[in-house]
This record gives structure tokens, sequence and C-alpha cells, in this order.
């Protein structure tokens, strides 16, 4: 005679549920009894389904009569995976434009570079001191800048540095002339003279260039003028 798997009471041909426990048999080993109605077939269950996960003597789970339950995780990852490229497409387009934008302030806005050879030469402007005269030199890819006044001690020669198409002259290139330990003092003492400034050579025919003197002046008051220079020495008055 079959027993209980649950407590062991004897069995009869036939029973579904334990006698003694209440505990579902069927499908432990036990034949049906002959002409029952399968139950799971009646409930729409799959016929012949044993204990177990959705078959009589087991609580159905949500698995077994909500599908959307065994698809929601793979949904759910297959959204995060679109969110996270979603996220590096906008990160990689975010970049270029970066990318772009640089291109265009420096190559266009900014405009091209030049190796300087235009700027070689001496040149000479009219100022209200009289006639100014520039040196330019070029030295492999350094330059360097020879100022002389309408007088002889009116004389210095500056290092300069191309910046995009013009050749720029800053404090930083006068305190190089004071070397490299005494360079900060230099420049500190000259800004308490002369104020912040910078001179800017722009090329504007082969034969002119102008020359910008932009700044502030110790007391704070700015100034910008730009004197035209023509290239070749002027002849003395």
């Amino acid at each position: 005679m079959a027993k209980c798997p649950n407590c062991d009471a004897p069995l009869k041909d036939g029973d579904w549920t334990c006698g003694a426990c209440g505990a579902p048999v069927a499908g432990a080993g036990m034949a049906a009894a002959a002409g029952s109605i399968d139950q799971h077939a009646a409930y729409g269950g799959p016929a012949g389904a044993s204990s177990g996960v959705g078959g009589y003597g087991a609580a159905p789970s949500q698995e077994d009569y909500l599908p959307e339950y065994r698809t929601e995780p793979a949904t759910a990852a297959a959204a995060k995976t679109g969110s996270s490229s979603t996220l590096r497409l906008v990160l990689i387009v975010a970049v270029i434009a970066i990318a772009a934008v640089v291109a265009v302030w420096f190559f266009v806005l900014r405009g091209p570079s030049t190796t300087g050879e235009e700027f070689v030469g001496t040149w000479t402007a009219t100022t209200r001191s009289g006639i100014a005269t520039t040196k330019i030199v070029k030295t492999d890819d350094a330059f360097a800048v020879t100022l002389s006044g309408s007088q002889p001690s009116q004389k210095v020669t500056v290092p300069a540095h191309l910046d995009g198409k013009d050749l720029v002259i800053t404090l930083d290139d006068f305190s190089k002339l004071a070397g490299e330990a005494n360079a900060d003092r230099f420049k500190d003492a000259l800004k308490a003279l002369a104020g912040d400034f910078r001179m800017v050579f722009s090329s504007v025919t082969p034969n002119n260039l102008s020359l910008r003197i932009v700044g502030s002046s110790p007391s704070g008051q700015d100034y910008d003028q730009t004197f035209p220079m023509t290239k070749g020495t002027a002849a003395a008055p």
C-alpha cells in the first residue's frame, strides 16, 4: 500500500490528498483513480503535470500565469543597455562638437600661423617724438626686435614671439633682458614705470606693417595706439 510522502500514513488508490495530514499526494508515485478527471486539464493546466512549479500540489507562481514577469528582467536589461548606448553617443557627439569649435577658432577666427618671414627687415614709423626705426631679425625660430628712437640712447633689443599671424612683444619678453634670476623683479619695475602693455606687429602688405601698442598706464588708464610702418630706413630730415 502506498504511503503519504509527508507523514507515512497509508493511502488508498485514487487518493489525491492524505487523509491524515492533508498533504497533496498526486504525482508522488501513485496512480490516479481510473476514470478520474485530469484536474490540470480541467483548469487549464498541462495535462498529467506532476508536483512542482505550476503542477498540482504546488502553489503556482506568478511566472506560470503572468508571462510578463518572465520577460520583465530581459526588457529592463535591454532598456538599460539602450540608455547606456544613448549616453555614450551623446558624449561622443559633445566631444566632436567641442573639437570642431576649437578647430574653427584656431584655424579660421585666430587665423593660420606664420613663419614670421614677412616681419624680417628694417621698418620706420613717424611718431610725435620723430622717426622711430624697428629692425626685426629672425634666427632659427627666435625673433629679436631692435627699437630705436630719435636719440642714439633710445635703443633697445627685445625678444619677440609669434602669436597666430602676429609678432608680439609683452612684458614677459622685456623681462628676459634681465636674465632668468632677475626677470620677475625687472618685470615688476617695468610695470610700475610703464604699466601693462603689449606691442603687436601685424603684416599689412609686403612693404607695410602695423604696430599696435595696447595696455594700461600705471595709473590704470587704458590706451590703444596704432602706428603704420614702412619697410626701409627713412631718410634723415
